[in-house]
């Protein structure tokens, strides 16, 4: 019984070294780790088109963009050279908005930046044009609004000011801050 007892300790032993061996090896092994890269968008376009509905059927905005990164992880869409026709509710007329860059978060909320400029194609409204380098755009409740400089052209003037805040379906508009205005002279 001796000589058993003996060679299952040495059996022991040696699967207990054998064991400490592989899960030392197993410790000293690089770990695998998944990097998931949230600056990789999950899909790119080119030259984009695209026109949103509303429940009832209505046209609400169109877009056309250069191109267009959707990242599903961040909830965001890049754009280049984006240009946007928002339709305000009651068929009124419509406001057409360019930039060089804009940043959609979900769909609702679009930032435009570099060179935004909108123009509304109501050829007797009181404003016919506002630039901007940023405004931020509420798709759903058609609101403009920006904290940066804007120039708002009319038929007869020019005025610069910041806080600009336009409701697109009412048309009613905000300036916090008037800087300038300058009057067209007319020849008398």
């Amino acid at each position: 019984m001796s000589r058993l007892h003996t060679l299952s300790t040495i059996v022991f032993a040696l699967a207990l070294a054998i064991y400490g061996y592989l899960q030392w090896q197993k410790s000293n092994a690089p770990i695998a780790v998944q990097v998931i890269d949230l600056d990789t968008p999950d899909f790119i376009a080119k030259r984009l088109s695209s026109s949103q509905f509303d429940s009832e059927g209505k046209l609400t905005h169109t877009i056309f963009a250069e191109s267009m990164s959707h990242f599903s992880k961040k909830n965001q869409t890049l754009f280049q050279k984006p240009k946007y026709t928002i339709y305000p509710d009651d068929d009124k007329p419509s406001w057409h908005i360019s930039a060089n860059q804009g940043t959609l978060v979900g769909n609702e909320r679009l930032t435009l930046s570099d060179q935004v400029l909108l123009v509304s194609s109501d050829q007797n409204s009181f404003i016919s044009e506002i630039q901007g380098k940023q405004i931020i755009l509420d798709l759903k409740n058609k609101i403009i609004t920006s904290e940066q400089t804007i120039r708002l052209k009319g038929n007869d003037f020019t005025m610069y000011g910041s806080g600009l805040n336009v409701d697109i379906n009412t048309t009613e508009m905000t300036l916090n801050e008037h800087v300038q205005t300058i009057f067209k002279k007319h020849d008398s």
